[in-house]
């Protein structure tokens, strides 16, 4: 048998498949954009509007793709093994697909997305691709935005432990500051705090980059749990400092002082303030606790 055959029938050469096999996944792919086209509505709407917590949305399907991009050698380099897991999976997000549907739960329809892609991986190069990619895959979960019924729970909470927070600050540095509800009084001014100022937003953000920074930190394990555990408490923090701040310069200057401008811009200062903490932790542990390589290893 000449070397030629060999190839042709699995031999140590195996070709690579031709275009044929994923030509068939066309019309498959045109049928999921079909289905999702108004899922992927919602979600723009969700990310655009005014008050949104989740304007970072945008963000998150650009940076799954570049991470898929940075291992494409590894993905080129694995072979293709297809399993009939992944079309089991793709079923059943259809499934909840209808249900969102008929319950007239968006949420299921956006989460929905999750299970579908990691389904196409499966079904379509099989679960070594999938090891390689599940991380971009995962991450898409962050431009889902929580259901509002969890969401006014969740805002009332973060509101009143910040609030409660920088009176207690202002009360160490000796000014006479009352929480009461959402308002902070000062003499006959007061100051309230409303939704957006909560901190869910930025604790949301931040988790998301936590969560990226963890993954792709040169650090032990150990280390990257300790990047996302903090993200959390480093966002409720500098939003705490941040109505602290606005508390005094209404304290100062008066509550309108503390609105407009000096609003909006507080806010991106301590939104940067706190990813240059988060910046500044990794940068530590990557000293304390590095990966370890093959080098080291040894």
């Amino acid at each position: 048998m000449s070397d030629s055959s060999k190839v042709l029938n699995g031999g140590v050469g195996q070709a690579r498949p031709g275009l044929g096999p994923w030509l068939l996944w066309v019309p498959v792919v045109g049928l999921l954009v079909v289905l999702y086209w108004r899922v992927g509505f919602t979600l723009y709407n969700n990310w655009t509007l005014t008050d949104s917590y989740y304007s970072h949305g945008f963000l998150i399907p650009p940076i799954s793709l570049v991470l898929v991009w940075l291992r494409r050698k590894d993905l080129l380099a694995t072979p293709v093994n297809p399993t009939w897991m992944g079309f089991i999976l793709m079923a059943g997000a259809c499934g909840l697909l209808i249900l969102a549907d008929f319950l007239s739960f968006t949420v299921f329809a956006q989460l929905s997305l999750l299970p579908m892609v990691v389904g196409f991986v499966l079904a379509a190069w099989g679960p070594r691709h999938f090891a390689i990619v599940w991380f971009p895959v995962l991450f898409l979960i962050f431009m889902i935005p929580i259901p509002p019924s969890l969401t006014q729970s969740i805002i009332l909470e973060t509101k009143l432990a910040a609030t409660e927070g920088a009176v207690q600050l202002a009360r160490l540095c000796s000014l006479s500051m009352i929480r009461d509800g959402s308002y902070v009084y000062f003499g006959e001014d007061r100051l309230l705090v409303g939704e957006v100022c909560g901190g869910l937003r930025s604790l949301i953000a931040l988790l998301s980059f936590g969560t990226l920074m963890a993954y792709i930190s040169k650090t032990r394990g150990w280390a990257k749990v300790l990047i996302l555990v903090l993200s959390g408490p480093i966002a409720i923090v500098s939003n705490t400092v941040r109505i602290f701040a606005l508390c005094v310069i209404g304290y100062f200057w008066g509550s309108e002082a503390a609105t407009g401008f000096v609003h909006d811009a507080s806010g991106i200062l301590i939104f940067a303030v706190a990813f240059a903490i988060l910046f500044a932790l990794e940068t530590v542990l990557r000293k304390v606790a590095p990966r370890k390589t093959e080098s080291t290893a040894s």
